[in-house]
């Protein structure tokens, strides 16, 4: 990772290869593709993850809670035994919250893990290419990345980190070069909820697989929506600042849905967030909850491969890196950072000082 550039570009992305990723967002996929991260390279020799399931009689208090079911080869099941107790506080202790509570072990054979393809060279003529394009940047050290970065994804437009991934460079760096204020006013392609012409603005940076965000949209914005918005005294701009390669599929899903869909299918996958973020695979399942709104699994497939959606995208997370953006949700009223200030009665306390 610090090879490739990703540190020296952390405010870009928010940790978009968050292979390190320990948040509360963590899926039985980010289980499978940092196993041996979480309990060293002898126990993943013999144990993979398996699945995230409810059960009962769990090491909680409450006799219930969040079961690790462990594949684990006959030959260990034993020894795998005895040390449960230690998978537990390691899984915990990685993700940083209570992410298991306990561990049930099923026995089965263990794939032998294919090791990542080779990294191809990069062809100079693309990197003098990108280069030319990222000279505006600034900053020596994300203009290097990016220009690495940019090389690396030309023609396939994306990179796979530690079986995570992220998708970063856009086609242009204009978000760089614009000032302030024209960032926090309505960009092109901006979704706005609410009046245009509304006097207070709201911008919200958000990543699908942030539960932070998920609360703000489940429990904040209804009462936005009722007492401000519709009233016409506010609009809301949602812009896209993903955290992992899950967040970054599901904002596109977002863009690939007619306008006067797009917060409605926000909405439905902040809804459902930890159903699908807990599935086996979270891609099939947040497609199985767009259903409503009109998303097949084709359609899925052709807005994943879509230029349009994924440049909206990185044009986001470029607009919030120059905004100073490092966390989801970060909410701009009226030109300034509030972070993430709480309800609506935080937020309506807010526009009482500075409301127009």
């Amino acid at each position: 990772m610090r090879e490739n550039g990703f540190r020296a570009i952390g405010g870009l992305a928010q940790r978009l290869a968050s292979g390190i990723a320990k948040g509360r967002g963590a899926s039985i996929a980010r289980l499978r593709a940092e196993w041996s991260a979480i309990v060293g390279p002898d126990l993943s020799r013999t144990t993979r993850p398996d699945a995230l399931v409810a059960g009962r009689g769990a090491r909680n208090s409450s006799g219930s809670g969040k079961v690790l079911r462990l594949r684990v080869s006959g030959a260990a099941a034993l020894e795998v035994q005895h040390q449960t107790g230690q998978i537990v506080e390691r899984v915990n202790a990685y993700f940083g919250h209570r992410m298991v509570d306990d561990i049930r072990l099923v026995q089965g054979a263990i794939a032998r893990a294919v090791p990542p393809p080779a990294t191809p060279a990069l062809d100079p003529q693309t990197v003098s290419r990108v280069a030319a394009r990222a000279a505006t940047v600034k900053d020596p050290d994300l203009r290097a990345a990016l220009t690495r970065l940019g090389a690396r994804v030309t023609g396939r437009r994306s990179v796979l980190v530690g079986g995570l991934g992220a998708l970063l460079v856009a086609d242009d760096l204009s978000a760089q070069e614009l000032s302030r204020a024209k960032l926090l006013d309505p960009l092109p392609g901006d979704h706005i909820l609410g009046d245009p012409k509304a006097l207070n603005t709201l911008i919200d940076y958000a990543s699908f697989t942030c539960p932070h965000c998920a609360n703000f949209y489940i429990a904040v914005l209804p009462t936005l929506r009722r007492e401000l918005i519709e009233a016409g005294r506010l609009r809301l701009i949602h812009r896209h600042f993903p955290s992992d390669i899950y967040a970054t599929r599901a904002a596109q899903l977002t863009e690939c849905v007619p306008p006067d869909r797009f917060y409605a299918t926000c909405d439905a996958l902040f809804r459902a967030q930890v159903e699908w973020m807990t599935a086996n695979d979270p891609l099939v399942d947040m497609v199985t909850v767009l259903a409503t709104q009109g998303v097949t699994p084709d359609s899925a497939e052709a807005c994943f491969a879509s230029d349009r959606a994924l440049d909206k995208i990185v044009a986001d997370v470029q607009s919030g890196q120059a905004l100073g953006v490092t966390a989801t949700p970060t909410l701009f009223i009226n030109e300034e950072n509030y972070a993430n200030p709480g309800g609506a009665d935080a937020i309506a306390a807010i526009l009482r000082q500075v409301g127009r």
